[in-house]
């Protein structure tokens, strides 16, 4: 039998990932995995990266948000100019400054997807579809064609991500798709399931299969993430602080349009693409 924990879009969130950890000790964890997103939006990168040497992921696939390091490397400054993509380089210079080396390379060349066999259940883990590590394509309400799409190839198990939303359903074949839901940025739409918890999976399997699925739901000082992130000066800071004291999404375009026009932000992320082109 082995326990595993699925972590997922932790998001630069040391406070949480810390509470997370410490609780997958409590419940004897064997193995962790990770699903993309573990940088970027919080201060702490590095100390997230460096959490996560400590219980050695035998699995990490590539998130949204690190595939933002690739693309602040190669964008057009002309072109990559939409308002998130302002947001994003900006705070991808910003992890940039306190990722060591190796944590760097490690996010610019992280795969698509990972496939574990684990007894007689082959499963993929993927940011969001196989081939691509963004967009609303899986969105918990989306269409039953989408997550079919999602569960393609020989697969029993399909764990995904993104959505910040702990998900449990099924392909039209009948492969299991879960979502751990989110460890450092924790949102809902209904105002009455908000809460302001660090969630992320324990799956224990045996040699018969899938034994239990466990929807973690774990306290963090989220007044202290926040502190962390002032003192740190993050940029969008307020972003951050209205997500984690609401638990509603505050990143929305139109939001970050304004705020890119009051802080003249789109200048700031010519410069930085113009820097760090390859």
């Amino acid at each position: 039998m082995v326990k595993i924990a699925v972590l997922s879009d932790v998001h630069g969130n040391a406070t949480a990932l810390e509470a997370v950890l410490a609780d997958a000790r409590a419940q004897q964890v064997d193995e962790y995995w990770t699903v993309g997103d573990m940088t970027v939006r919080g201060p702490e990168s590095e100390r997230v990266l460096s959490l996560l040497d400590t219980v050695a992921p035998t699995a990490y696939v590539l998130g949204n948000h690190e595939e933002n390091y690739q693309k602040v490397l190669t964008a057009n400054p002309n072109t990559f100019t939409k308002p998130k993509q302002v947001m994003a380089t900006v705070l991808t210079a910003f992890d940039r400054r306190q990722l060591s080396p190796e944590h760097f390379e490690r996010c610019l060349n992280l795969p698509m997807t990972v496939t574990k066999q684990v007894g007689p259940l082959t499963i993929r883990l993927q940011h969001v579809l196989p081939t691509v590590a963004s967009g609303h394509a899986l969105a918990p309400t989306a269409s039953q064609a989408n997550f079919d799409e999602a569960t393609t190839g020989d697969v029993d198990i399909v764990i995904y991500a993104h959505t910040h939303t702990p998900i449990m359903r099924y392909g039209t074949g009948g492969k299991l798709i879960l979502n751990a839901g989110t460890v450092g940025l924790p949102t809902a739409l209904n105002p009455n399931l908000r809460q302001p918890r660090a969630n992320y999976l324990v799956l224990t399997i045996d040699a018969s299969g899938l034994q239990q699925i466990d929807y973690r739901s774990v306290d963090f000082d989220w007044k202290q993430a926040i502190t962390i992130a002032h003192q740190a000066h993050l940029p969008y800071v307020e972003f951050y602080e209205q997500t984690l004291r609401t638990n509603a999404y505050q990143y929305a375009p139109s939001a970050v349009a304004a705020y890119n026009t009051q802080h003249d932000m789109a200048q700031e992320a010519r410069k930085i693409l113009l820097e760090n082109r390859r």
